[in-house]
């Protein structure tokens, strides 16, 4: 059976342990292709008003699934990944949202993934999946593959030492499906590296840092995207020489930690670029600012004092 994964949101954080289960069940992967305009046109005819631009993205990939002819299509029900925490209010409900969004769905494979209560809930809810197509060894076997192909991803994300002092270091801030959806964002960590910066996204760094850098603030960040965002925002205050924030029009918990983050590096007189993307942003605008950004960062860098962190 062929089981479809769309190119889109947490695809990006969690599709190693993803791919490796169901095949693990003796399932074929179908991954949507990368994100086009195409794909972002039907999103935004299909989705409903009010929808983020990620979501929409979705859509689209959900669609471009269903041209392959699968047979299953998997869109769990995320309600939480750590305990006492949320993560976006969309993703609790996102099978229902494409559900309306595009008519005749294939079967979707729809488990809820409630961390709240613990990993061993979240192992006991893939398991009870595994078990709709393998006997429990071989899902059990499935599972820990799955763990280990996420862990070892996880691992080389990481970069142990951030900074450098002959090229610009440059921190992004953003969701994965922002960051590293070369269509939405407009290749905007790739320019930057062409530009001769060394660039560190939130998940570079692991988790324990991003707690511990998270701890400043004076009450709890009860979503998880929130508390890591904000929490490498806190690292990268004094090992980079410039912060680029990427957020979605119209996304709710962004509006709030970005918000946070703006305050954060203007009291710590970090640089601070944000760029709000959606279905109009136009790429030459973009680009200007992230070569004047750029700029900016490497006069300050050359000691060039009279440059102001925030102009």
């Amino acid at each position: 059976m062929r089981v479809g994964i769309a190119r889109g949101l947490y695809y990006y954080r969690y599709f190693p342990f993803w791919q490796a289960f169901f095949q693990g069940l003796g399932l074929k992967v179908v991954v949507s292709d990368p994100t086009t305009k195409q794909i972002l046109d039907f999103g935004q005819a299909a989705a409903v008003d009010g929808i983020c631009l990620p979501v929409k993205v979705f859509i689209g990939h959900v669609q471009n699934l269903i041209e392959k002819n699968i047979d299953l299509l998997f869109i769990p029900y995320i309600i939480s990944v750590e305990k006492a925490e949320y993560i976006c209010p969309k993703f609790m409900g996102l099978p229902d949202i494409v559900a309306s969004s595009i008519p005749q769905l294939p079967p979707m494979l729809s488990p809820t993934i409630d961390g709240r209560r613990g990993s061993l809930r979240i192992m006991r809810t893939y398991l009870n999946l595994g078990l709709r197509f393998a006997p429990l060894p071989k899902v059990l076997r499935a599972y820990y593959d799955g763990i280990y192909q996420q862990h070892e991803y996880e691992h080389n994300q990481i970069i142990k030492e951030c900074r450098s002092e002959d090229k610009l270091q440059i921190g992004i801030l953003g969701h994965e499906y922002l960051i590293h959806d070369e269509f939405v964002s407009m290749g905007i960590k790739k320019r930057l590296e062409q530009a001769g910066c060394i660039t560190v996204a939130v998940e570079n760094l692991d988790g324990e840092t991003l707690k511990a850098n998270s701890s400043f603030l004076k009450k709890r960040m009860f979503w998880t995207s929130g508390k890591r965002i904000l929490g490498a925002a806190n690292y990268f205050a004094a090992r980079v020489d410039g912060i680029v924030s990427l957020m979605s029009f119209a996304c709710g918990t962004d509006s709030f930690t970005i918000d946070l983050v703006e305050r954060y590096c203007r009291r710590s007189q970090i640089p601070h670029l944000l760029i709000s993307l959606d279905e109009h942003t136009g790429q030459a605008g973009v680009v200007t600012r992230i070569d004047a950004f750029v700029d900016l960062l490497q006069r300050r860098k050359n000691r060039e004092n009279h440059c102001s962190a925030h102009g």
